[in-house]
């Protein structure tokens, strides 16, 4: 495939179209997946009504627009986050592949185009991943489990970093997260940081490394703080150790940061 393909408008138009798409995917996921629901059956309804939503109005990001947020049928009012997911996830991929396909002009585009499908697959998972967390406090079993082994085996396609440290990315990342969980319990016999953010760890660092796994846990406690004091002293009358704050969604920041940053994240120690 000539670079002058992977570099012209309609590539990145491409590239949004599909983030769209993957958008709207995630938005079924992050519905379905912590009721035990499939993701494929039944289509795309109404919640409200059931009744099912028409291919035309299934567009994602347009469709909410004309349809100014309600089902054509029963006139039930849509979350925004539907159109919030689908617009995030549309930059989010288009940026990937941005700094995956366009700036790395000395690569093959073949390898080009397969880092980004990764990384896409990536970002996708991560999106679902964080909403899930956010609106359950859960890192989901059903997502984390097969996606180590997957990321891993892709990190290891991609030949980006060394596998040792793909291999030390998933047992550092579970690692330390038991330690500081096991610990935490120990000392104020409830539960602080959970097992499944350590499973969304060792998913990490099974495609990006040891290295990601550290920066994530950094940058994404010093992000996680910045929101949560806020809300922390919102709800001082309710005392520190009460006050639950879903981490999952602030390391896949962290992750994501990493990913498109290329590792130029970097901690004095690393």
């Amino acid at each position: 495939m000539p670079d002058a393909i992977l570099h012209s408008p309609s590539a990145y138009i491409f590239a949004g179209i599909l983030g769209a798409l993957l958008g709207s995917f995630a938005n079924v996921c992050i519905l379905r997946i912590p009721a035990g629901q499939s993701i494929v059956r039944p289509g795309s309804h109404c919640f409200a009504c059931g009744k099912p939503v028409r291919f035309y109005d299934n567009v994602p990001i347009l469709s909410f627009l004309w349809l100014r947020g309600r089902c054509r049928a029963c006139g039930a009012r849509f979350s925004p986050r539907y159109l919030a997911v689908e617009a995030a996830t549309a930059a989010l991929i288009v940026v990937t592949y941005h700094l995956t396909v366009a700036v790395r002009a000395d690569e093959e585009p073949q390898t080009r185009l397969l880092r980004f499908a990764v990384y896409a697959l990536f970002v996708l998972v991560l999106v679902v991943i964080s909403f899930i967390d956010l609106d359950h406090k859960i890192v989901p079993d059903r997502i984390t489990y097969p996606g180590i082994p997957v990321f891993l085996g892709l990190g290891i396609l991609l030949r980006d970093r060394p596998i040792l440290d793909l291999v030390l990315g998933v047992v550092v990342g579970y690692g330390i997260v038991r330690v500081i969980a096991d610990g935490w319990r120990l000392l104020f016999k409830r539960e602080g940081m959970g097992y499944g953010d350590g499973k969304l760890l060792a998913l990490i660092g099974g495609l990006l490394g040891w290295q990601a796994v550290l920066v994530s846990i950094f940058v994404g406690s010093l992000v996680g703080s910045l929101v949560s004091i806020p809300f922390l002293a919102l709800r001082r009358t309710q005392g520190l150790l009460r006050f639950e704050v879903p981490f999952g969604p602030f390391l896949a920041v962290a992750a994501i940061l990493f990913l498109l940053l290329e590792g130029r994240i970097t901690l004095g120690f690393l």
